[in-house]
Order: C-alpha cells, then structure tokens, then sequence
C-alpha cells in the first residue's frame, strides 16, 4: 500500500507539470497563430484638426492730434480721452487753441467672432519739431478698450488717445512723431 501511495505522490507533480507544459505551448502556439488576443488590450480611433484664421489686419482711420497751442511759462499737460476725443488740460498754463485734437482711430480686420486685444508699443514717444531738434512727450496712451469680439464682417475698431506736455516756452513750430499698436487673437 505504500508503494501505491508513493507511486501516486510521485505521478500528481509530473502530471501538473505536464498540464502546465501543454498549456504554455498551446498559448505560445494560439499567440503564434494571431488567435489568441490579450484580454486587457483594446484599441480606439481619434481625430484631429487644425484652423488656419486670417491674418489680422490694422489699417489707420485717423492720427492721434492734439490740436494747436500757446506755450505758457510752465510746464502744460493736456490729456485726450479715447472714448470721446475730448481735449482736456490737467495742469499748466499753456492755452489750446483749437486746430481739431482727436483721438487716433484703427480698424482691425480677421476672422469673424474671434476675441483680440490691442497693446502699444512704448509707453512714451517723444514728438520732433519740424526743421529742429525741439521735443515734446507724449504718455499715458489708453485705448476705448483693450479686448473684444470682432463683428460678423471681421471688424473691429480701436480709439487711442494719450497725454502731451507742451514745455514752458516751448518753441513754435508743428511737432511730429509715430507710435505704435499691436493687434492679436487671445
């Protein structure tokens, strides 16, 4: 009897390792094949796309004027408001005189409904006499808004306005400079 029982302890492990022998070949030979496919692996599809915009566009409706003066003995700051063109003096003594001040106007031009934002350039320029080395500053620029939607045609316009300082004494003559604006998609 215990020869039996030996016999038996002695058959169970190489009867396992048979079975698990025939299962790693099988599963080797299935893989082989392409008929056996990993449980966890699954596969899906994505799409993908891209927009090209028109480019934005900037054209100048108007130049930011500030209109004619008398220079007093101080120094003079006149500031004109975007929103409405309005001149005003905030200290000094200098008198403006008329000569049609307004804001500067620009309209931006791109793909309907999208967002931009306007920027300048430099905080200040400096504004050359005519014929002379002569300055005046102009700071401060502000616009009627920094960010909007364009329209449905692609359009949109900006208003800049900005502060000069006419000098005490300052010498007459028309005085000219540039600055600029900046224009892009948010």
């Amino acid at each position: 009897m215990e020869q039996v029982r030996d016999q038996k302890r002695a058959f169970k492990p190489r009867f396992a390792r048979a079975v698990n022998l025939l299962c790693g070949l099988s599963c080797v030979a299935l893989s082989y094949m392409g008929l056996a496919q990993p449980v966890h692996a699954q596969s899906a599809t994505g799409d993908t796309n891209a927009t090209i915009n028109t480019a934005i566009e900037i054209t100048k409706n108007a130049d930011l004027d500030f209109g004619d003066f008398v220079p007093g003995t101080a120094n003079s700051l006149f500031r004109i408001n975007p929103r409405n063109g309005n001149l005003n003096q905030r200290s000094g003594d200098a008198i403006a005189i008329g000569g049609g001040h307004d804001a500067a106007s620009f309209t931006v031009s791109g793909t309907p409904f999208l967002r931009v934002r306007i920027t300048r350039g430099q905080n200040r320029i400096f504004i050359v006499r005519d014929g002379g080395t002569e300055r005046m500053r102009i700071n401060r620029f502000r616009f009627d808004g920094r960010r909007r939607f364009l329209d449905a045609s692609g359009e949109a316009t900006y208003r800049v306005g900005g502060q000069l300082r006419v000098g005490a004494n300052q010498a007459a003559g028309t005085y000219r400079g540039t600055f600029d604006v900046t224009v892009d998609y948010q």
